[in-house]
């Protein structure tokens, strides 16, 4: 916020700002049925809650209107008031967000089949006043509860020894989607509003989280205390966080392979190795919309508001473990 606003912040009258309640019960139930030993159905059912962090609370449009108001009231230009908050700011107090109620339910079964264990669950959480923040531009930006969200989706699970290999995989399908009606500040949005927002429906897609995301891999025994594994890793592709009316094209899905290795000297000591992306695989696992590069460094020819965080290279290390 502004620093008139933060200055005079004590000469609120309390009836400006809304309360919430910040304390809630949790509530859990579940139930377990094993029709053999080597099988185990399961389901329950959650409710949990979180109240907002100092900085939701202090850097979202409800402290932003309130001191419009008091601008307005002091004869002020309310215009002057900055709609967005440098991060990280001065925290203010009385905040204006709702705490976040979650609802979640699972069932499932796991348990083994031969030399396989497996696990195999569905899932459905659904979130009453999400917290997003609004991107307004470098650094700066707002908290805003969202009405409802939901995650739901299938994991499997698969684990096993064949050949002398101790292998596993692990996929999950998730659906994270707003699931009602608002408007979302992001001002550098191609297709942004001349007040520089965007309608989001129900059924748009949550920023930052890939639908698919699978994990295999697996390790080999050698003789003489050596071991050697492999490790595949896949993520779909993903939204930039400020395209959450679901308008741009999405960052690109990726996949790594990571190998590790270990070596028992004896029973104290052991040499382990890591080579994580292994094959040094150019990929971005983070994005959003940013600003217009050349406000920032002028001459440049790229325009595009799109920032991307590129994923670590080809990297790999030892160490030493000592037991006693």
């Amino acid at each position: 916020m502004s620093r008139r606003a933060n200055a005079r912040r004590h000469r609120l009258s309390a009836p400006r700002l809304r309360r919430y309640p910040r304390s809630r019960r949790r509530r859990s139930i579940g139930a377990t049925f094993s029709p053999r030993d080597e099988v185990n159905f399961y389901i329950s059912y959650m409710e949990s809650a979180r109240a907002t962090t100092p900085i939701e609370s202090s850097c979202n449009e409800g402290v932003f209107e309130v001191a419009r108001q008091f601008s307005l009231e002091d004869g002020d230009d309310p215009n002057e008031v900055d709609f967005e908050c440098r991060l990280p700011n001065a925290f203010l107090a009385d905040p204006p967000l709702a705490q976040v109620v979650a609802r979640s339910i699972e069932a499932g079964v796991r348990g083994e089949l031969g030399n396989t264990d497996y696990r195999l669950g569905v899932f459905r959480t659904q979130n009453n006043d999400d917290i997003i923040f609004q991107s307004t531009g470098r650094s700066t930006g707002l908290f805003a509860n969202v009405d409802e969200t939901r995650r739901e989706g299938v994991e499997l699970g698969l684990a096993g020894s064949t050949f002398g290999i101790e292998w596993f995989t692990a996929y999950s399908c998730i659906s994270a989607t707003f699931e009602s009606r608002f408007e979302v500040l992001t001002p550098n949005h191609p297709a942004a509003s001349a007040r520089g927002t965007l309608q989001v429906e129900p059924g748009n897609r949550v920023p930052g989280i890939p639908r698919h995301q699978l994990k295999v891999g697996g390790d080999y025994d050698f003789d003489a205390g050596f071991s050697l594994g492999l490790e595949v890793l896949y993520n779909s592709d993903r939204l930039l966080r400020g395209d959450e009316a679901n308008l741009l094209e999405t960052i690109a899905g990726y996949a790594l392979v990571n190998l590790r290795a270990r070596y028992s000297v004896n029973e104290t000591l052991e040499v382990f190795g890591r080579v994580t992306n292994l094959f040094n695989t150019e990929y971005e696992n983070f994005g959003l919309l940013g600003e217009d590069p050349a406000e920032v460094l002028p001459g440049l020819s790229d325009d595009s508001p799109v920032f991307l965080g590129a994923g670590p290279p080809l990297a790999g290390w030892v160490g030493v473990r000592l037991r006693y």
